[in-house]
């Protein structure tokens, strides 16, 4: 695993060429080639994005020049070849260049056998966004989850890029349904995880998510909601105080079940 100013970053290097999930930023990608070559001198040949957000894709654009074939779901080609607006973030992102969008996409799942392995990628359901895959290497027993989960922090649900927290939850259903305890679970900004770690994540997303539901069913406003403070009991897990605040996932929850 890679780490850096983006997304955590998985790489297979073997006789076949070099495997990466998510590239991380432009400007970070001489660096990531200054790691792998430590690693290997084989080409990247393979880049597969988790989902659209700029901290897992923006080496696309460099990695495609050098010949890379990049990989997505169809819904991530689709917002990368137009401009997104992020409402939470306030800002527009822009279309990616031709180079940088992905050349294969799939709808559903698709299996990649390079290096000895076997490498699924499944497209999970709609929670960090509506493009959010997750890629398995069966033989390495390792899993790159993307955004869906983070055992420090409260999630980011992407409401704009079509996130939900009911998807969110199935998301991780499924992780944990094809993981065991002894695979070694990679997020898109923590450590290296397990599937106890998940469940504890999805369990809290349950119970957070069914607290808000009942307050809307009250007729509570999202202003009070967050005064009750209904992730109070999580937060010395899961705020971390540098990524998203438990009022910015209480609203998450509010507008994605207020949206249904």
């Amino acid at each position: 695993m890679l780490k850096g100013s983006g997304g955590n970053i998985i790489v297979s290097a073997g006789q076949d060429g070099v495997f990466m999930v998510d590239d991380q930023f432009a400007p970070l990608t001489e660096k990531i080639k200054d790691a792998i070559s430590k690693i290997t001198d084989q080409p990247i040949n393979f880049v597969i994005n988790t989902h659209l957000h700029p901290d897992h894709v923006g080496g696309n654009e460099n990695l495609g020049e050098l010949g890379a074939i990049i990989v997505s779901h169809d819904n991530v080609r689709k917002r990368l070849s137009t401009e997104q607006f992020s409402e939470f973030f306030n800002r527009t992102v822009p279309p990616l260049p031709e180079k940088g969008l992905p050349i294969i996409t799939f709808s559903d799942n698709m299996t990649i056998f390079q290096n000895g392995d076997e490498i699924k990628i499944i497209h999970v359901d709609n929670g960090h966004t509506d493009g959010d895959s997750i890629v398995y290497f069966t033989k390495n027993n390792v899993i790159h989850v993307g955004d869906d989960f983070n055992d420090k922090s409260y999630p980011f649900i992407d409401i704009s890029s079509g996130g939900s927290i009911d998807g969110l939850i199935s998301s991780l259903q499924t992780i944990s349904s094809i993981i065991d305890d002894e695979t070694k679970v990679v997020s898109g900004h923590s450590e290296i995880s397990n599937k106890i770690k998940v469940n504890d994540f999805t369990n809290m997303l349950k119970d957070v998510r069914e607290k808000v539901s009942q307050m809307i069913e009250e007729g509570k406003s999202l202003k009070e909601i967050i005064a009750s403070q209904p992730t109070s009991k999580y937060d010395a897990i899961y705020y971390d105080h540098t990524r998203f605040q438990p009022e910015d996932f209480i609203t998450f929850i509010y507008q994605s079940l207020i949206k249904k």
